[in-house]
């Protein structure tokens, strides 16, 4: 473990644990399901394919083990995870009926693969999650635990969806990432340099699955990987290699190495203020991504934004910068970064940091304005307007429950977000409900005040 190392000559590193931490076992049980009517096997006779895909046995060839450790920095352990099956559904693939639009048949798929695994005698509590890969082309996706994926090829490349590009993404979900996004749009899936982003990233033929469809494109592929401020957000990023900008630097020169290069010595990424830089290069994970470059990420509600730089694009390349605020407003906080050199065979890329602090002078003292501290409402700040929330208003509660779900997005463990997301969204929901129930008492009373119980009043 490293705590507070610093060279003089290339900054700061952050004081937080560093690589010597116990990697979190999360073994996947992959569920190979074949439909009641159809009898194929994918890439069989046998499993080997899968076992390659998803477990140790497929170690250095580009699975999934593979992946999740190069891009949580050692800290989430797969190799244990298992295949089972082929398991046949009692389900025809007719039955199946779920979609974005209808998650509870989506749910009806894992819960037959689930008790498929049951009548089989397969206990599946030991593991993190499962993925439920079908025979026949039926729906991916990726959430709480679960993936659902297939073999359907996608029409504007060919690719399987068995392929680590897709796999990373729904398997990120369940994790607990969210699609990645680029700053100018706002928009899912424009973040070219991120796996949560497939299939709209720049990936790369697989290396050991190199079977081609009928038009020569390649079936499997990799990459890209994961960016800094998505693997932060979930507590992979080794804090103990980031460089954090001190709240004044003038021209300090800052060197990075591969941000997934855990095994090179040096920084892995760059704080300065509300963002993150990294350094990739065209090689593994990150084979497509082009030439090597420099990229800035900032991570809000729950997705990581890639910024464009000074020159309207966010892959950097020697001299290019990046930079907020105003340089010539000289009280104003201010930052700029400069690509000074970026060298492929040592893979190194120089910036250099500048950044400087608000010194605009607060007004003060401060006082409350409600003469207590406590039970005394508060104020919301809405679209340039100031709304007082009064003492003892409910909508206190529903403040708590917004400042609950924003709070949530910072919080690395999936479970623990969610788990506060749900407290937060119960409270909304109740407090929704009630009120409705109010408003219709008021503008109805002989049909609905009847129904509200007093006393459940009381107890919201």
């Amino acid at each position: 473990m490293v705590i507070g190392r610093r060279d003089d000559r290339i900054g700061r590193c952050s004081e937080m644990a560093g690589a010597g931490e116990t990697p979190m076992n999360t073994p996947w049980a992959i569920l190979l399901c074949k439909f009641r009517d159809h009898d194929d096997e994918p890439y069989g006779p046998g499993t080997q394919r899968y076992q390659d895909l998803f477990t140790s046995a497929g170690g250095g060839r580009f699975g999934m083990v593979d992946f999740f450790a190069e891009m949580s920095h050692g800290r989430v352990d797969l190799s244990d995870s298992r295949v089972f099956g082929w398991y046949k559904l009692d389900k025809r693939r007719s039955d199946y009926t779920g979609s974005g639009q209808n998650p509870a048949g989506r749910n009806e798929l894992v819960a037959w693969a689930r008790a498929a695994a049951a009548k089989a005698g397969d206990d599946l509590s030991p593991y993190f999650g499962v993925v439920v890969l079908t025979n026949v082309p039926t729906d991916m996706f990726g959430g709480r635990g679960v993936v659902v994926s297939h073999d359907e090829r996608n029409p504007d490349n060919g690719m399987s969806g068995f392929s680590p590009s897709m796999l990373g993404q729904e398997m990120g979900h369940a994790y607990g990432l969210n699609h990645s996004r680029d700053d100018a749009s706002g928009a899912d899936y424009t973040d070219r340099w991120d796996i949560m982003s497939t299939a709209n990233a720049r990936m790369a033929p697989h290396p050991f699955f190199t079977e081609r469809d009928v038009s020569g494109r390649p079936i499997f592929q990799v990459g890209p990987g994961l960016n800094a401020a998505n693997m932060r957000s979930v507590g992979w990023l080794d804090e103990s290699r980031v460089w954090r900008a001190g709240d004044d630097e003038y021209g300090m020169p800052v060197v990075l190495r591969p941000l997934h290069r855990r095994d090179l010595p040096g920084y892995l990424a760059l704080e300065v203020g509300p963002y993150l830089v990294e350094f990739r290069v065209p090689e593994r994970w990150d084979a497509g991504i082009g030439a090597a470059t420099v990229l800035v990420h900032q991570f809000a509600g729950g997705h990581s934004y890639l910024e464009n730089g000074a020159a309207g694009h966010p892959n950097l390349s020697q001299s290019d910068t990046f930079g907020a605020g105003a340089s010539g407003e000289h009280l104003a906080p201010w930052l700029e970064i400069e690509v000074i050199q970026i060298d492929p065979v040592t893979r190194t890329a120089t910036l250099r940091v500048d950044r400087r602090r608000d010194r605009r002078p607060v007004v003060g003292p401060a006082a409350s304005i409600f003469g207590t501290a406590s039970d005394a409402g508060g104020i919301a700040f809405v679209n340039g307007r100031i709304v007082i929330i009064p003492p003892r208003s409910p909508s206190l509660h529903l403040l708590e429950a917004v400042a609950s779900m924003e709070e949530a997005d910072r919080l690395t463990s999936a479970n623990a977000r969610w788990a506060l997301q749900e407290q937060a969204l119960a409270v909304l929901q109740r407090s929704s409900s009630l009120r409705m129930e109010q408003l219709n008492g008021f503008f109805t009373p002989s049909v609905r005040v009847a129904e509200i119980d007093p006393k459940g009043l009381s107890a919201v």
